[in-house]
């Protein structure tokens, strides 16, 4: 019996306009993205169903009733709805370690290739540096310069 009915609505979608055969194609791909999610037995709802713990986010975008929130008409709410529906914070997939390295390898070569350029095109300073063979004890009155073991000396005597 279930075959003859399953016949049937087959010949039937096939004199259905393009748009709803469409539809429907969309749909029949939502019913099989929900078959391939794990759910973990609950024994704490009762009989309400016990819906996959997926993010209306990662469901598909065509084939639902409602377009915005990707629910079909007299879909089961699931119990944690405003954790999973359409207005909670966004998912965000981190990229893989292979892409997050060739980036910083490509930060860091392009801060060194900076640096050896900056470093090999900079002009020579226009002065002289001044060049004292006695340190500066003359320029200064020829006052030797103190040190810490001077001033402990002087304070002990």
């Amino acid at each position: 019996m279930n075959r003859i009915v399953a016949i049937r609505a087959a010949s039937q979608i096939t004199r259905l306009p393009a748009s709803v055969s469409r539809q429907f194609a969309a749909s029949a791909l939502a019913a099989k993205y929900k078959k391939q999610h794990y759910v973990d037995p609950d024994p704490q709802i009762g009989d309400y169903p016990n819906l996959p713990q997926i993010k209306s986010e990662e469901r598909p975008q065509l084939g639902w009733w409602d377009r915005q929130n990707r629910r079909n008409f007299g879909e089961p709410i699931h119990e944690q709805d405003e954790v999973l529906n359409m207005r909670s914070p966004s998912l965000y997939r981190s990229p893989g370690w292979k892409q997050v390295s060739r980036l910083w390898a490509g930060v860091v070569i392009t801060i060194g290739t900076v640096y050896y350029l900056i470093g090999k095109t900079r002009a020579e300073r226009p002065y002289m540096r001044a060049y004292y063979p006695n340190g500066l004890k003359e320029e200064l009155g020829g006052v030797p310069t103190r040190t810490m073991a001077d001033a402990i000396k002087e304070a002990s005597a």
